[in-house]
């Protein structure tokens, strides 16, 4: 795991205030035909014989379109009926089940996380004074996907991939904390085997996971790194957090009255990229 950011000081040179953004992907060349795979391929080409134009396709079509046995088709169409793709129509046609619209979704929102996110973020910095960070959940780490940082001397400062654990930080408690009662408990087991200061904290952490879920948002002080002090809050889309947006600064220069505005800019900011995602997926 990455160490953990610090709180920088810089002088006599301009601060950024911009991060660096990871190199645009580079198209990937056609793959070359793999072996061994004729019936893998055949399946996908019955998935992609479903069109605009004929949503509803019969068996005999789609024997005829992939070339194959009749008895073939209806193995594959069983196969994806299996797994939630296809289903039929009651009058011996087949057509994409609601799981495709689903899948047809990711992409879209994949594209579109960041460059909605990130002009929030920007504006979330300048009104905050402190750095703006996204972290996402990948396993049983959260990881800095996007940051901002503030144009401060001294300020939070760390790369986007850095990772840390679910316990510790404000982002991470909210991911944390938005899991499902059995994931979240069986992580919590994961890590008080191997984090000394989890298993003294007993119930009163899981006390403050419920906390957060109720309130909205969470906060920290020194949990990741020495004089820090942070707050987030989730993005949502749909039911589901799958971020979670913090500013984080020195505690020193962070007063009560300027940390509960800081609280209410990022819950306001967070609430706004998840209502750009969902009209996104529309």
């Amino acid at each position: 795991m990455p160490p953990p950011p610090s709180a920088t000081g810089k002088r006599n040179r301009p601060s950024r205030t911009v991060a660096e953004r990871p190199r645009a992907l580079v198209p990937l060349a056609p793959a070359k035909r793999i072996r061994g795979t004729a019936s893998s391929r055949k399946v996908l080409q019955v998935l992609t014989a479903f069109t605009p134009e004929r949503p509803v396709v019969t068996v005999d079509a789609l024997a005829r379109s992939v070339r194959v046995p009749l008895s073939t088709a209806y193995r594959y169409i069983a196969l994806l009926r299996e797994v939630g793709l296809v289903t039929d129509d009651g009058r011996g046609g087949y057509h994409l089940s609601p799981r495709v619209v689903e899948l047809a979704r990711a992409p879209r929102a994949a594209v579109g996380f960041l460059d909605i996110a990130r002009p929030v973020m920007e504006r979330l910095c300048e009104a905050s004074g402190e750095t703006a960070v996204l972290i996402r959940r990948v396993g049983d780490a959260a990881v800095c996907v996007e940051r901002v940082e503030s144009a401060q001397r001294v300020r939070l400062s760390f790369d986007v991939g850095s990772a840390f654990p679910l316990h510790r930080g404000a982002s991470p408690k909210v991911l944390l904390a938005s899991m499902g009662e059995r994931e979240r408990g069986d992580y919590l087991v994961r890590a008080r085997r191997i984090d000394p200061a989890l298993r003294q904290r007993g119930a009163r952490f899981e006390q403050e996971l419920e906390s957060i879920v109720r309130q909205g948002w969470a906060e920290s002080t020194e949990e990741i790194t020495p004089d820090i002090w942070a707050v987030a809050a989730p993005v949502v889309e749909g039911d589901a957090t799958i971020a979670a947006l913090s500013v984080a600064g020195p505690a020193y220069r962070l007063t009560g009255r300027q940390r509960s505005r800081i609280v209410s800019l990022t819950r306001a900011a967070a609430a706004d990229i998840s209502a750009q995602l969902s009209a996104l997926v529309r």
